[in-house]
């Protein structure tokens, strides 16, 4: 036997492993760009937006030797007071990157990261999908999505007691002495066919990542309910310091 022949089998063995590879690759491909939108993939236009906020008062109107900040050093050494910067993200910000650029890092290519932005970076542009962390108490681009004419699943109010809450359909979910509580949301952008638009926002911090460890976690699942086109909104439970205890206790769709 030739080495053509001996070579043969070896190649064609090859090329039937690579196919098995390929295809469901390419099914995950599709449906993660049906779930998050046409440009997920390869688009420069898909945008994470945290939600950054400031002191009150600049560095520049401190009184000398004024601080505003302390760094906590839990025990290592004593608690030390910090200027800081004039435009701080919370640690929630640090979580939420985490899990949707580790999930876009897996069908993106490497030199091409899904960008992540500052909301006030992108307050007044609407082409592409945006996947906004922090509730419109804290995020322009959330301010934004949940004020437009569109939005007919979820509203954000304050209670009889002052607190803010989650009105969605007559019912309404705020923070308790269980945990926090957070909304998935995801709303077919109006201006742009085929992009996205979602909010991932708690009551507080916790609400927040938790929903947004929710979305990356179960998107598969998330698509076989919901499809590509439905708007919806979930209401996630969450207990506090745990973004894997986030579990669903509502559903809403149009």
């Amino acid at each position: 036997m030739g080495l053509l022949e001996e070579l043969i089998p070896h190649f064609l063995w090859d090329v039937i492993k690579g196919l098995g590879l390929s295809i469901p690759r390419a099914i995950s491909n599709y449906k993660f760009k049906r779930f998050f939108g046409y440009k997920a993939l390869d688009s420069d236009k898909v945008y994470v937006v945290l939600d950054p906020y400031e002191h009150p008062i600049s560095r520049a109107q401190l009184p000398q030797g004024q601080n505003r900040f302390v760094k906590n050093f839990l025990g290592r050494k004593p608690n030390s007071p910090l200027v800081g910067e004039d435009k701080i993200l919370g640690s929630c910000s640090v979580r939420v990157t985490k899990y949707s650029s580790s999930e876009f890092a897996l069908f993106r290519q490497k030199t091409d990261p899904v960008k992540v932005v500052l909301d006030e970076d992108v307050i007044n542009n609407w082409e592409g999908t945006f996947i906004c962390f922090g509730s419109s108490d804290s995020n322009i681009k959330t301010f934004d999505i949940e004020s437009l004419n569109e939005n007919n699943l979820y509203s954000f109010d304050f209670g009889q007691n002052g607190i803010r809450r989650f009105n969605i359909n007559g019912l309404h979910y705020s923070i308790d002495q269980n945990g926090d509580v957070g909304v998935l949301f995801r709303l077919n952008n109006p201006y742009h066919q085929g992009d996205r638009l979602f909010i991932c926002a708690g009551i507080g911090e916790w609400g927040t990542s938790g929903a947004a460890y929710y979305m990356f976690k179960n998107w598969r699942n998330l698509y076989k309910r919901f499809g590509s086109k439905t708007n919806f909104v979930l209401v996630l439970q969450v207990d506090r310091n745990s973004d894997e205890s986030a579990r669903e206790i509502r559903e809403y769709k149009v």
